[in-house]
């Protein structure tokens, strides 16, 4: 009899075994193909080239532009325009902002800088500006000689008439190139050139074109002078750092 109990035990915990362990199975199916659900339900709210492109301030026509060439297997061409402030010769800040871009984007992204040490008038007006035209960029970051303009009086409504006259022969090249403005850098004690700067402010909102104003993240009190060569015609090595990092921060950011 003894024997005869301890089998059913055995049979019975077999059993109690058997199918404790097939409800486990079970439910470990269940939760997986649930999660596996989940997974394919949940919604991709950002798309996965913004995730890869780091151009999230950009203007949208430029983004779209440059999706567009990436896509035809393209260069999206920046140009950088302006006067000797750029320090194209001396890795200033244009260079240091091409460097940072081609390192971010690779071959996808082409950056070609235009530098001459004249004003606006004679840029517009002269061959200078068929070097820009010719290359047909997609987008411009122009430094439209606002210092250079004040030191040889080329006054601040000139110099709107000649961005006027830049922007409309960009356009004619290539239709869809966007225009983005930006102000030479500050000087210490200046009095009418913040006044042409902030004229070239209020173009830029009227017209609605995309306007960098770096003069926010300079010193505004005499420890300016301190990022200036000693004539504050152009930026010492501290001042082109202090404004290629402030673009870089603009052209190059995964938020959106």
């Amino acid at each position: 009899m003894k024997n005869f109990l301890l089998v059913l035990l055995t049979i019975g915990c077999g059993v109690i075994l058997f199918f404790g362990n097939m409800y486990w199975q079970d439910r470990t199916a269940v939760s997986s193909s649930n999660q596996l659900s989940l997974a394919e339900s949940k919604p991709d709210s950002v798309p996965a080239e913004q995730h890869a492109f780091p151009y999230s301030n950009w203007p949208e026509k430029a983004k779209v532009a440059y999706k567009a060439a990436v896509e035809s297997g393209e260069a999206f061409k920046l140009a950088i325009v302006g006067s000797t402030a750029l320090g194209k010769e001396e890795n200033g800040w244009s260079v240091q902002l091409k460097d940072a871009l081609e390192e971010e984007f690779g071959s996808t992204l082409d950056v070609s800088i235009f530098q001459w040490d004249t004003d606006s008038l004679q840029f517009v007006n002269g061959e200078d500006v068929d070097e820009v035209i010719s290359l047909a960029p997609d987008m411009v970051l122009y430094e439209p000689f606002a210092l250079n303009n004040n030191s040889v009086g080329v006054n601040a409504e000139d110099n709107l008439d000649s961005i006027d006259i830049f922007r409309r022969k960009l356009m004619e090249t290539n239709e869809d190139t966007v225009l983005i403005l930006q102000p030479t850098h500050p000087i210490y004690g200046a009095t009418y050139y913040p006044r042409d700067v902030g004229k070239l402010k209020e173009y830029a909102e009227e017209k609605e074109i995309p306007y960098l104003d770096h003069w926010k993240a300079w010193p505004s009190d005499e420890s300016l002078k301190d990022y200036l060569v000693d004539t504050q015609d152009t930026p010492n090595e501290e001042g082109h750092s202090l404004w290629a990092g402030y673009l870089e921060d603009y052209f190059i950011s995964h938020q959106e």
